[in-house]
């Protein structure tokens, strides 16, 4: 009987520290507790905040957290600028009592608190609010008035009224665009020379216009880091002629369709100008707002059509090929891959390093020209390629040039183009197959036993 209520008392034991110490770590320490009663808003957290609306001398402004962030939504529904709007209410929240003067000390009107030269409001997601008025500066400077009820005087560290006091273009985000390349499902670019149109399609970039074929990917990511990377140096205001912007007929127009179907983005680009030693360009976007960006993406889209396509014969992973057939002239052989080791299809075993060279050398082939007229020259050989989960074998045709040194035609399947590239890259991929065999090692003792027939 002793041993059982032993047991219940240290299970009482358990459960009591338990419960303290789930209880005491959620309570804030001796020093938390200090800086939490120093401030001005307490225990209050900047996440609790989904509204800031801010009158200071440059005007009235609301701004309201939503999933995506910050927004501007008065005077002007624009995104806002995360940073400036975070900075500030970090700094309100952070506000720490210098001191604290009560109705029957001063008259908060001697601070300019009756004529306050700012007011935040900080409303909370269960729609409490807390209202900050902000005064003067101090004899001194160092310091600012402020209450929360325009009876108390607050004398608080006056650095944080920077961050409060701002224009309407200091709140508004100066970020373009943000995108991944992996979440569109087109892109289209209008210039005066015509139109560029992309797709995804099975999880690769074709070309639509002005040609069909292969997009040069590289060249895509290339174009959305430099449309990410633009920031808008100056705000047109509602006054501001579009036309002496160049944006009534804008020189390039570049959409942007998402793959998930939310709404698409334009960009409709004007003149430049000279600001500060920089290049700056007119910018559209969405039909509505109009700024000055930095030129980040200008070298992508000036890129002459031929460079959109993919610059590379095929494009394929080495190391998802299964099969592979080749062939020079009348010569030719075919490879198969089991557990990693490639064997010749009489049984015997191939050269992997030899084999894995010619891979490498067919990814790397880069074409020269495009769009050629097919000229009906003997082919000079030929790659088939069987790759990993697939049915359909891909095959490369190449075709000797039409005169001594010239260059070699080459075809792909599932490519509608006749292109050229160089003899000695042919070369590399199709000559000389008996190298391809792992010579047989010769038997051990034969050379002794000639050597002995010998002595």
């Amino acid at each position: 009987m002793k041993g059982k209520s032993l047991v219940v008392l240290a299970g009482a034991v358990l459960v009591l520290g338990a419960f303290i110490w789930f209880i005491e770590r959620h309570q804030p320490t001796t020093d938390e507790a200090r800086t939490q009663e120093a401030r001005i808003f307490g225990d209050l957290e900047e996440d609790a905040v989904v509204a800031l609306d801010i009158t200071n001398a440059h005007g009235d402004f609301s701004l309201h957290r939503n999933d995506e962030g910050w927004r501007l939504t008065g005077p002007i529904e624009a995104d806002a600028d995360s940073h400036a709007v975070d900075s500030a209410l970090r700094a309100l929240i952070q506000l720490k009592r210098d001191r604290t003067l009560g109705p029957d000390q001063v008259e908060p009107g001697a601070y300019g608190l009756d004529h306050p030269e700012a007011t935040v409001t900080l409303t909370l997601s269960g729609g409490v609010t807390h209202i900050l008025n902000i005064g003067n500066t101090t004899a001194l400077g160092s310091n600012r008035a402020v209450s929360t009820d325009r009876k108390t005087v607050i004398l608080t560290g006056g650095s944080f009224f920077a961050s409060v006091n701002k224009a309407l273009d200091d709140w508004r985000s100066r970020e373009v665009v943000d995108v991944n390349l992996s979440q569109l499902a087109t892109i289209t670019i209008r210039t005066g020379n015509g139109t560029i149109e992309a797709a995804s399609l099975d999880g690769a970039w074709h070309l639509r216009s002005p040609v069909n074929d292969r997009a040069d990917q590289n060249h895509l990511l290339n174009l959305i880091s430099g449309l990410n990377g633009l920031r808008i140096e100056d705000f047109a205001d509602s006054s501001t002629d579009t036309a002496t912007m160049g944006l009534i007929k804008p020189e390039t127009t570049v959409l942007l369709v998402p793959a998930d179907g939310s709404p698409g983005l334009s960009l409709e680009f004007g003149s430049t100008r000279e600001r500060g030693g920089e290049t700056q360009v007119a910018c559209k976007r969405n039909h509505a707002d109009v700024f000055w960006v930095n030129d980040r993406a200008a070298i992508a889209l000036g890129k002459a059509a031929v460079r959109w396509r993919d610059p590379m014969v095929l494009a394929f992973d080495t190391w998802n090929v299964t099969a592979l057939g080749l062939s020079e002239g009348s010569t030719s052989t075919q490879l198969r891959r089991e557990d990693g080791l490639w064997g010749l299809e009489d049984g015997a075993d191939a050269r992997g390093g030899e084999v894995q060279e010619r891979l490498d050398a067919l990814a790397e082939l880069k074409v020269i020209d495009f769009d050629l007229m097919s000229l009906g020259t003997p082919e000079l050989g030929r790659v088939v390629l069987g790759l990993g989960g697939d049915d359909t074998a891909i095959t490369v045709t190449f075709s000797e040039p039409l005169a001594d040194g010239g260059n070699v035609m080459v075809t792909v399947s599932g490519r509608d183009t006749v292109m050229s590239v160089t003899p000695d890259d042919v070369q590399s991929i199709v000559g000389d197959l008996q190298d391809l065999r792992l010579e047989e090692p010769e038997p051990r003792g034969t050379g002794d036993s000639d050597r002995s027939s010998e002595d």
